[in-house]
């Protein structure tokens, strides 16, 4: 394989990335009855905030009806409804490209921000990130997910740890997707973190409080029964996805659970701040319960770990496969199983290796791919 670098490097990866995006978008216009599915119910939110309407199902589902042929229950704390209201103040039209262009900067953020000796790969892996071109499609909120935790991380190596926690609290949005969080930090004693990270959710609480009222909690527990909500758990690139085929219920789930977020406090411990993060966020989306194919966006930090020292070629190569559209895809089709030992068993691998291996894993941040130009 040719090594060019220079001017041939940055060729070969925008010839690269730009091979990602076309297939990503082609798959996307494959999918183009599930655009905006999202982003409207976000926008809908956004005009019930302070209404008092915000968990009435009527309410929420008229307002969907006027963009979509398709409604789906608003499962989010008010304070993100409250947050979404200058967009849902403005057309329709404009607000979506709005949005779509604040998950391309949220993703550039991404790049710019996570610990990686080659940024340009970095932006490659996104680009050809099929759960990222499925978030950006659907208006899905996962982007900004992942951005925060970049963002507390770079505050985290700078020192800046009150406010770390005070960025990482506003994963309160998706906090089924948080729940490592708080292990890995106080896995590495950032205490002043977690004060940060409890001032921000208290303050996010709060706020949901003062704008929806005292039943809010309540009332948004009910729109989650709704079949709607959780429509195929049986594609969920998570445990609880795994575990519908074996057909066990929610006490192994719970169990498996528990064994995952204990064995990601002890490799924490271990683990340079990097790692762990990216540790933690994978066996976040392993232990979410509720997730779905653009969460699988969280996965990106950890895939990029078998490209530092310390690693073996097989979990590189499987790291590599899950680059690719195809193991996602999997999860569209009836083949979902196939996806499921794909994308939940690669956490579960890198999981156990790294328990295995009793050293200090390599500080070396992620490089090329073995076999790739550097």
């Amino acid at each position: 394989m040719p090594n060019p670098t220079g001017p041939g490097l940055a060729r070969y990866l925008a010839y690269l990335a730009l091979a990602g995006i076309v297939l990503n978008g082609l798959m996307a216009l494959a999918n183009s009855k599930y655009w905006d599915v999202d982003f409207n119910q976000f926008y809908a939110a956004g005009k019930l905030a302070g209404s008092g309407h915000l968990y009435d199902w009527d309410s929420i589902r008229s307002l969907e009806l006027e963009h979509s042929v398709r409604a789906v229950p608003f499962g989010r704390i008010p304070a993100f409804a409250f947050a979404f209201k200058p967009l849902s103040a403005i057309p329709y039209p404009f607000a979506r490209i709005v949005w779509l262009a604040a998950g391309l900067g949220a993703l550039a953020g991404f790049v710019a921000l996570w610990p990686a000796s080659s940024r340009a790969w970095a932006a490659v892996a996104v680009c050809w990130s099929a759960p990222a071109a499925m978030c950006l499609a659907l208006g899905q909120d996962s982007v900004w997910f992942l951005f925060f935790v970049a963002l507390g991380l770079r505050l985290l190596l700078r020192g800046r740890e009150f406010w770390a926690g005070v960025v990482l609290s506003l994963c309160i949005a998706k906090p089924h997707l948080a729940l490592v969080l708080p292990v890995f930090l106080v896995a590495h004693g950032k205490w002043r973190s977690i004060l940060g990270g409890l001032t921000g959710g208290i303050t996010g609480l709060a706020l949901s409080f003062a704008v929806e009222g005292r039943e809010w909690p309540s009332r948004l527990l009910s729109l989650t029964q709704l079949p709607d909500f959780d429509p195929a758990p049986d594609r969920m690139p998570n445990l609880r996805g795994l575990l519908t085929f074996l057909g066990v219920g929610l006490a192994l789930e719970l169990a498996l659970a528990l064994a995952v977020i204990v064995a990601v406090w002890f490799l924490c411990r271990r683990l340079p701040l990097e790692a762990a993060a990216a540790v933690a966020l994978a066996a976040g989306l392993l232990v979410s319960h509720h997730a779905y194919f653009y969460d699988a966006l969280m996965l990106l930090p950890a895939l990029m770990l078998p490209f530092g020292g310390g690693y073996p070629e097989w979990l590189r190569k499987w790291a590599l496969v899950l680059f690719t559209p195809i193991p996602y895809l999997f999860l569209l089709i009836d083949a979902a199983w196939a996806g499921h030992l794909a994308i939940t068993g690669f956490t579960l691998a890198l999981l156990g290796r790294m328990a295995w291996h009793r050293r200090p894993w390599s500080l070396e941040p992620p490089h090329a791919p073995a076999g790739l130009p550097q």
